[in-house]
C-alpha cells in the first residue's frame, strides 16, 4: 500500500470525530486534521483531502457536492458539504481560498461562536464539542451565518430524504 492510500484510509475510516481541518504553514505540509486527542499533518491541501475523502469512501467528488448545492439549495459559493448524509456528517467552510486549502469545521463538532476575552488580534472563538476552542480571524457574524447555512442545508436534506414525495409536492405547488 502506498503512502498516500495508507493516509487516506486511515482518514476516511475516523474522520467522523475530526473537529476541523486547516491549513497549515509548514515546508512539509499543506494541512492538518484536527482531532479531540490528536492532529494528523497531510501533504494535500484541505479541500484535496475532502475531495479524495469523498471519492474513496462515497463515489463522489467535492465538484459534485458543490454542484448539487448550487442546484439544490441556491448556494454558490462557500457552502457546506455533506459528507455522509446517513449519519449527518457536514464540513461547512470559514474561508475561501484561490490554493484551495479552506478551513473546514465539522458541523456535529461545532457548538458555537463567541468573541475571545483578550484582545490578541483575533475576533471570533469557535467553540468545540470536548470543549476546547479555536481562535479564527474571521468575524464572528460570518462565522455564524455559515453555521446557520449549514444547518437550513442539513435541515432540508433530511427533509427530502425523509419525505421527498411530499416536499417536492410542496415545493411545486409553492413556485
Amino acid at each position: 500500500m502506498t503512502k498516500g492510500a495508507q493516509h487516506l484510509k486511515t482518514f476516511a475510516y475516523i474522520l467522523h470525530d475530526i473537529k476541523y481541518l486547516e491549513p497549515v504553514h509548514h515546508e512539509a505540509f499543506l494541512s492538518q486534521a484536527v482531532y479531540p486527542d490528536r492532529h494528523e499533518p497531510s501533504i494535500l491541501t484541505t479541500d484535496a483531502w475532502l475531495d479524495r475523502l469523498l471519492i474513496h469512501q462515497y463515489g463522489t467528488s467535492l465538484k459534485a457536492r458543490r454542484d448539487h448545492l448550487k442546484y439544490v439549495h441556491g448556494i454558490h459559493r462557500l457552502g457546506p458539504i455533506v459528507i455522509d448524509a446517513h449519519t449527518d456528517f457536514v464540513m461547512f467552510p470559514l474561508t475561501s481560498s484561490q490554493h484551495k486549502n479552506a478551513l473546514w469545521l465539522n458541523l456535529n463538532a461545532t457548538i458555537c461562536f463567541s468573541t475571545p476575552e483578550t484582545r490578541s488580534g483575533y475576533e471570533t472563538r469557535i467553540h468545540f464539542n470536548d470543549g476546547t476552542f479555536k481562535d479564527v480571524s474571521h468575524d464572528i457574524r460570518f462565522c455564524e451565518k455559515q453555521y446557520e447555512k449549514t444547518l437550513a442545508v442539513l435541515d432540508k436534506m433530511q427533509k427530502i430524504r425523509r419525505h421527498p414525495e411530499l416536499y417536492f409536492n410542496i415545493q411545486s405547488k409553492i413556485k
